[in-house]
């Protein structure tokens, strides 16, 4: 065989090695590149429902939390002005509903009323875990009644009251549990005795409920 018979040889094989790079390579590096997106979006998603997360149990910590304090003014028979105090419920639900109703981006329904919901709530929040709006807005109906009074109250009164302060904090701490078994899912956040190792919660610092 001829030097120009090997010669047109070589070059025919170098331009199939460069085509055929020329063809792969693109496809390689789109895979490579569709395989990233596919991570950061991952990652997003993951980040946006802990942040929802997040917002549910602070936003029904804060509402608790000001129910408390009224409570406890009260019992110490201080004078709450209505007019703040129906100002100051009215953000703390709002924000606790629009929380919890974000939570459908999540594939996640929070029941907050018996009508228009389904009978069976979705994913890990089961009844229980969903009583914590019915509870607080039991005990908002109960101080803002006292509130209204502009009385003292008697032992029986404070009785009713510190009941429905139980049942709020009982059915938000079923919440909260329901809500750190999600963060485990999605974060791989380790939960010791109730509170979450990593990341912390913002709700866990300050305040009086910091067990949930």
């Amino acid at each position: 065989m001829s030097e120009t018979v090997y010669g047109l040889l070589g070059a025919l094989g170098g331009s199939l090695i460069t085509a055929a790079a020329a063809y792969w390579g693109p496809l390689h590096l789109s895979a490579a590149a569709r395989r990233e997106a596919g991570k950061t979006e991952g990652r997003a998603r993951r980040e946006a429902e802990t942040t929802r997360i997040i917002l549910m149990r602070t936003t029904t910590r804060t509402w608790r939390d000001l129910l408390a304090r009224t409570v406890q003014d009260l019992e110490l028979g201080l004078l709450v002005d209505i007019t703040a105090f129906d100002e100051a419920v009215t953000t703390a639900r709002n924000s606790a509903q629009s929380a919890l109703d974000h939570a459908l981006h999540d594939g996640i329904w929070i029941q907050q009323t018996g009508y228009g919901y389904p009978s069976a709530p979705s994913g890990p929040f089961g009844p229980d875990q969903l009583r914590v709006l019915s509870a607080l807005g039991r005990l908002t109906r109960l101080t803002r009644a006292a509130v209204i009074r502009r009385e003292p109250m008697d032992a029986d009164q404070a009785e009713v009251l510190q009941g429905a302060l139980k049942a709020a904090d009982e059915a938000r701490g079923e919440l909260s549990a329901a809500l750190l078994n999600r963060l485990e899912q999605i974060m791989g956040v380790t939960v010791i005795a109730g509170q979450a190792s990593a990341p912390l919660l913002p709700d866990a610092v300050g305040g009086e409920d910091t067990s949930s």
